[in-house]
């Protein structure tokens, strides 16, 4: 959960993407006594968000004039701009590329806690085995590349990386078993992926220093779920990943974190 010290003021959360998660990032935050400044893309996004988020602007904050311009006191910051699978691949790395990129060292130069929202889709495990955070990458694929590149500039800037799985809850729901190849689907209700990101967030400390990748977790159920059919095939042009892995979260647990639902499962 996002818990305040106690402060003269409310401390400042700047977060950067907030759509599905990072609403849910931002309403958790502000029930633990944080003031939360969004950053969506579109003044029709901020005009729908106004009322749950008072402080909300629409930005370009993949562009470097937005983290030139950016002033004030800030105590966190997290960022959580993610488009649709669907985009053309250009937008999706710029954001990761360029946006991530120049986050990170807007709050290294602030020397403030971060949290990039990265995806354990970056993983190249495609046999249907184990992995964690210290597995390799898809090295072959340009959107795998692009988050990772983003998790570096993260991690130098003394940051932290949320890897989550596939996100669900309250108006995104998960399909039926779809058609495909065999292969496991890793999820995360978006309470728990929120949960997750708060986290982390509180662990930012000298107890967590060392190596870079003890500040990268994954967010993830502790069950993958099986889908597709043996013997089965994708659909042309489906933009579905087509690695198959099952991804650890024990990591992420020994913060204190645990999921409290599982797909089909109500919230303890």
């Amino acid at each position: 959960m996002f818990k305040a010290s106690p402060p003269l003021g409310s401390p400042r959360l700047l977060v950067v993407g907030a759509g599905y998660l990072g609403q849910e990032i931002g309403r958790m935050a502000q029930a633990g006594g944080w003031e939360v400044w969004p950053v969506v893309r579109t003044d029709e996004s901020a005009d729908k968000l106004r009322v749950k988020f008072p402080k909300v602007v629409a930005a370009d904050a993949v562009g470097e004039e937005f983290w030139k311009g950016l002033l004030g006191c800030w105590d966190g910051l997290i960022f959580a701009l993610a488009p649709s699978r669907k985009v053309g691949g250009s937008e999706f790395e710029a954001i990761h590329r360029e946006g991530a990129v120049r986050a990170a060292a807007w709050g290294k130069a602030r020397g403030l806690p971060m949290v990039y929202l990265s995806s354990t889709s970056v993983y190249a495990e495609a046999g249907g085995g184990w992995v964690d955070e210290t597995s390799p990458v898809a090295e072959d694929d340009s959107r795998a590349l692009a988050m990772v590149t983003a998790e570096r500039a993260t991690l130098r800037a003394g940051g932290t990386v949320v890897r989550c799985a596939g996100i669900y809850g309250p108006g995104r729901e998960i399909r039926p078993n779809a058609g495909g190849p065999e292969r496991w689907l890793n999820v995360i209700e978006v309470e728990d992926a929120a949960r997750a990101v708060g986290s982390v967030l509180r662990k930012m400390d000298p107890a967590f220093a060392g190596r870079a990748d003890s500040r990268i977790f994954n967010a993830c159920e502790d069950e993958a779920l099986a889908r597709g059919e043996i013997g089965g095939v994708w659909k042309e042009g489906s933009v579905r990943s087509r690695r198959s892995k099952r991804v650890r979260n024990r990591k992420l647990k020994e913060t204190g974190w645990n999921p409290m639902c599982a797909a089909g499962r109500s919230k303890n």
